[in-house]
């Protein structure tokens, strides 16, 4: 089963967690806590595998490229808001695998 980079970053002024997957055009989620938002990326991964799945769809390819693009977009945002560029990274699993 692959695991997939998100980009996980923290609102500041209200304290929720932002959570993108660059592999996956349209992926973000949120919660009211790290773990929250870990627990709602992982879920979302893996509806999006199964509603991409039945168009023919898969994740794209996971390029340093993609990545850093995710990244300059997240810390582009943080910059426009004023915020610290702190940002995390990681791997994480989807529920179900992917074709």
């Amino acid at each position: 089963m692959s695991s997939f980079t998100i980009v996980l970053s923290k609102n500041p002024d209200i304290g929720r967690y932002s959570v993108t997957v660059p592999a996956m055009p349209g992926a973000i989620t949120e919660g009211d806590s790290r773990d929250q938002a870990l627990r709602a990326v992982a879920e979302l991964m893996t509806l999006w595998i199964e509603v991409s799945a039945e168009h023919g769809e898969h994740p794209l390819d996971e390029t340093p490229e993609l990545i850093a693009a995710q990244i300059a977009s997240v810390i582009q945002d943080r910059d426009a808001e004023g915020w610290e560029r702190t940002i995390e990274t990681m791997s994480v699993r989807p529920a179900v695998p992917v074709a």
